[in-house]
């Protein structure tokens, strides 16, 4: 099937000579004998009804269907044969091309050159309903470009799209070379599959195509190579952006004017969506840029923040206590002492989580999966966080008959702790926080509960998110780390984490671990390390 580029290229070759569907254009002359001979025939038939003057007209026909369907030159021989013809056969004497009467010769010279405009004029519209139809061809063919680059979002897939379309219109092979801008080397990034398309000599003459911004090939006055090849620029503006390469499957041809405009429409069309691209990718990576200083920014900033106050605690309780003369009792001391192992705590608590995430990452976290008694979690993780949660009533609802999970204990020790300080931070001093679990279609899904000011439905989905931070009116310290840990960790073990929030009830963190019955192994945590990346 031939598409609407390959039609006009057709059709600006047919404005150079006539077109036809019965073969070279010599058959043209004989179909155009033939027509008058018919006419001929028809008009001898019709001598005894009409009067020469009518007869005459019927001359006019072959002239026209030889103009519309095949040119300039047979029209002009429709036009002569039919004076010939007329003279001979009907004006008298007839069989004999003298002309006894002045009043037939001054009748055939007007039908001649009637004749002779008529076929001038049909040419011309032919023409011009051909030119008509190639632009009408051409903008298609631009408009479907055009259209189908637009839908690309990579540039290798926008350049071969643009490589095959220019293929199928010249009826050959098509590729475009880009410079690697990271060494000096051309890239065919749209060639055939089947081989190289450019030897070395054909490469140089691309390079010089790259660098001049001028056409080359056959015919075209620079590189006539023995094959056909032709090299245009893709040019915005000055700057030359990639080099089209075209071989037709017809050997020792030249492009036509018709042709190489198209061409170069089409390269104009693919410079834009070139820089398209590059305008994206620019913003792509100014975008990322500016995300990373950003998160560079609050990385620091939180660390230098999180681990100072921890630190200056631990300092003045040290300091106190070394103190000469000092005047603390036992009671005061142990105060001191209390202050120091619950900041030393958080300060472990602190450098666990960037642990954590370096390892979820990097994709070096390995799970070490054990049969799991989620009630024995839950104990382990109550004792860890007693100070953290001093002043908080805990409720548990564990089922008697939950079951056993494969999974990493310590890990998931690890999730229920983040949420616990989670909830303890983010909700009223004295206000309940519960740990409730249940199971569903071979599902544990464990929740943690606080009654703390819900979170934003917008928000919901971010607290997920490195280094992300409620707007609290709560004073509030952390890396903004702990929930994106939470979220590796539980997706690792191929489960899932979310959070629902409501005015009535606060906010409630679920996440869901498989119940699974085969002997579990120690895996990589890879699927972590996507979501926290």
């Amino acid at each position: 099937m031939k598409t609407t580029a390959h039609k006009a290229f057709q059709q600006s070759e047919s404005i150079q000579r006539p077109l036809s569907l019965f073969g070279s254009p010599l058959k043209y002359y004989a179909w155009t004998v033939l027509l008058v001979s018919i006419v001929t025939v028809i008009g001898k038939t019709l001598t005894p009804q009409f009067d020469l003057v009518n007869i005459i007209l019927l001359y006019l026909l072959p002239v026209l269907v030889s103009a519309v369907r095949w040119g300039r030159g047979p029209s002009v021989l429709s036009s002569f044969l039919g004076v010939l013809a007329f003279n001979f056969f009907f004006v008298p004497p007839i069989f004999s091309l003298a002309v006894a009467n002045m009043q037939h010769l001054f009748v055939l010279a007007v039908f001649f050159l009637v004749a002779l405009v008529t076929s001038t004029m049909a040419t011309k519209l032919r023409m011009e309903l051909e030119k008509a139809t190639e632009r009408e061809e051409r903008t298609l063919a631009l408009y479907a470009l055009s259209r189908e680059i637009a839908t690309k979002a990579d540039m290798e897939q926008v350049l071969k799209a643009f490589a095959e379309r220019i293929a199928e219109t010249v009826g050959g092979t098509a590729t475009v070379l880009i410079q690697d801008p990271n060494a000096d080397v051309l890239h065919e990034m749209a060639a055939p599959q089947d081989a190289r398309m450019l030897d070395e000599k054909e490469y140089a003459v691309a390079r010089w195509v790259l660098e001049h911004g001028q056409p080359a090939g056959k015919g075209l006055g620079i590189f006539e190579g023995e094959r056909s090849l032709f090299f245009f620029p893709i040019k915005a503006e000055d700057k030359t952006l990639a080099v089209l390469g075209i071989r037709p499957n017809i050997e020792n041809t030249a492009l036509s004017p018709e042709k190489r405009q198209l061409i170069e429409t089409f390269t104009n069309l693919a410079a834009v969506a070139i820089v398209r691209l590059q305008f994206e990718k620019e913003a792509e990576q100014t975008k990322w840029l500016a995300e990373s200083e950003r998160l560079h920014r609050t990385l620091l900033n939180s660390i230098s923040h999180d681990f100072r106050t921890p630190l200056a605690s631990i300092t003045g309780a040290v300091t106190s206590l070394l103190a000469e003369g000092s005047v603390y009792d036992q009671e005061a001391k142990k105060i001191f002492l209390h202050t120091i192992r619950e900041e030393a705590h958080r300060l472990n608590r602190f450098i666990e989580n960037l642990l954590d995430m370096v390892r979820l990452e990097s994709g070096t976290l390995k799970l070490n999966m054990k049969w799991c008694d989620i009630q024995d979690i839950i104990g382990v993780v109550l004792r860890e966080t007693q100070d953290t949660l001093q002043g908080h009533p805990l409720r548990i609802d564990i089922p008697p008959d939950a079951p056993s999970v494969t999974a990493d204990f310590i890990l998931i020790e690890q999730v229920l702790i983040n949420l616990l300080e989670n909830a303890a931070k983010y909700s009223l001093p004295g206000s309940a926080i519960s740990i409730s679990a249940r199971c569903r279609d071979r599902t544990l899904f464990l929740t943690v509960a606080d009654p703390g000011p819900p979170i934003p439905k917008a928000e919901q989905e971010h607290v997920f998110d490195k280094f992300y931070r409620l707007h609290s009116s709560k004073h509030t310290s952390g890396t903004g780390l702990g929930l994106s840990i939470c979220r590796g960790i539980i997706e690792a073990h191929g489960g899932s984490i979310w959070v629902d929030s409501s005015p009535e009830y606060g906010n409630r963190f679920t996440f869901s671990l498989p119940v699974s019955e085969e002997i579990p192994e120690q895996t990589q945590a890879k699927e972590g390390r996507d979501h926290v990346g």
